[in-house]
């Protein structure tokens, strides 16, 4: 508590005193002596006043004195100006605060930044993008909520019977219900892993980021994995192209769901984020890791995990006893009727793999737990009550300041692609005789067609 007093008297004090000993004054003020009233007065939130007063000051028409006070409050500021901004920029900045500013297992005040747009006038706006990363971000932070460690696991468990019917003797065929399973009912569990894993592994600051960086806002791995169930069910019954599909698509649907669960344990761990380590490549290595966490911690991505301590360890033996009986379950015909049906498969070599994999990853989780430290509440966190910057996932680095107003801008309107070496009318040109070219050639395939069945 930061106290200013420039008159110093008894009744000062004794009002001070007074304050200081209700529970209700808690957090960081700055308090004052105010004569007409006669009393203490302390205002919450200081650093927001403190600001507001520089951003009205006459003096600073261009912004400066208001970008000082922020570095002075320790944020880190990335200036746009009006001339300036294009997606090079945003993605320059972007992979600084995802190698500098996005550690956390630093307090949340080390990790504090923004980025600013400066007009013509020195007016300062808060920058953010403006391509429906606000929906995407809603989902995503949905997702986090209704995520189910414990049907991801189970899920996990029961699809490895298939890899039973791996060999050449043996057919596997997708069951009536896996797409619909995996498609609709684990649809929270099977979601965004690539924007999990940009976020919570490689520490991209916002799910805005994550569209400018990628350039992909649809879930493709999900329909992928999917798409190449219903494929198989498409295929000739116990053809190769069958099996193949189906165990394609089941293991794409494994690569998700270690990959959720891995990018939650990261989290929940508070491992450091991989940054841009591996350039280009890093997203890759990046969901190999999550992959390879999910595989390694299972239990570590579940929601109970942060907790802590023994409430942790409680969850994982329960979890792991649920997911050890419904493994066994699963081993009946009856069930696997409705997921996928093999022949010629023998289940014992993957029960033996699977009950090693199950004791040894709650082992490793246990052990992981225990580092675990409960979530601090608001007040106890060193620093955090002084933040004035609001999270916001629509922002290239995650935060906005609140006394400023948005200036949205459209990746879509600063793109720069087309052949540079050709001009306008050239490239128009090209274009209509490339799309002329195409139609000519679907139309004559249609004519070859009709000659060919008369």
């Amino acid at each position: 508590m930061n106290i200013s007093t420039p008159t110093p008297t008894s009744q000062a004090e004794a009002s001070l005193n007074q304050m200081s000993s209700e529970e209700s004054f808690e957090g960081s003020y700055v308090c004052e002596w105010n004569s007409q009233s006669g009393k203490i007065e302390c205002q919450q939130d200081y650093k927001f006043q403190i600001l507001q007063r520089i951003i009205d000051q006459e003096d600073n028409k261009d912004g400066r004195q208001t970008i000082d006070q922020l570095k002075e409050f320790g944020i880190t500021v990335y200036l746009a100006e009006h001339d300036t901004v294009n997606l090079t920029l945003l993605k320059q900045v972007i992979s600084h605060v995802t190698v500098n500013k996005n550690d956390r297992s630093r307090d949340p005040h080390e990790n504090q930044r923004c980025i600013l747009y400066r007009d013509k006038s020195g007016q300062l706006y808060n920058l953010t993008v403006d391509n429906g990363s606000g929906g995407l971000a809603s989902t995503w932070k949905q997702l986090m909520l209704s995520f189910s460690g414990m049907q991801a696991m189970v899920a996990l468990s029961v699809l490895t019977r298939a890899f039973a019917c791996i060999n050449p003797e043996s057919k596997v065929k997708p069951g009536y219900f896996l797409g619909l399973v995996l498609g609709l009912v684990l649809a929270e569990e099977m979601s965004q892993s690539v924007l999990n894993v940009a976020m919570l592994v490689q520490g991209i600051p916002s799910v805005a980021a994550q569209t400018l960086v990628s350039g992909a806002e649809s879930d493709w791995p999900r329909k992928i994995a999917v798409f190449s169930l219903a494929l198989a069910a498409a295929q000739e019954s116990g053809s190769a192209a069958q099996k193949i599909s189906t165990l394609l698509g089941i293991a794409m649907s494994m690569t998700l769901l270690g990959a959720n669960l891995g990018s939650r344990a990261w989290m929940h761990m508070k491992w450091r984020p991989i940054g841009n380590m591996f350039g280009p490549l890093t997203p890759f290595y990046a969901y190999c890791a999550a992959v390879l966490t999910g595989l390694v911690f299972p239990f570590m991505g579940f929601h109970q995990i942060q907790s802590g301590g023994a409430p942790a360890i409680q969850s994982i033996m329960i979890n792991c006893a649920i997911v050890a009986i419904l493994f066994v379950l699963s081993d009946l015909n009856v069930v696997q009727g409705f997921l996928f049906m093999g022949e010629a498969c023998d289940q014992s070599a993957t029960n033996i793999a699977l009950g090693s994999w199950l004791a040894m990853t709650a082992v490793t989780s246990i052990f992981a737990a225990r580092k675990v430290e409960k979530p601090e509440t608001f007040h106890n966190v060193e620093g955090e009550i002084d933040m004035i910057l609001n999270e916001d996932q629509t922002s290239p680095v995650g935060f906005k300041v609140p006394n400023f107003p948005d200036y949205c801008i459209n990746p879509v309107s600063l793109r720069e692609d087309g052949l540079s070496c050709l001009s306008t009318n050239v490239q128009t040109v090209v274009g209509i005789v490339v799309c002329l070219g195409l139609g000519v050639f679907v139309a004559a395939a249609a004519i070859f067609d009709y000659f060919t069945f008369q």
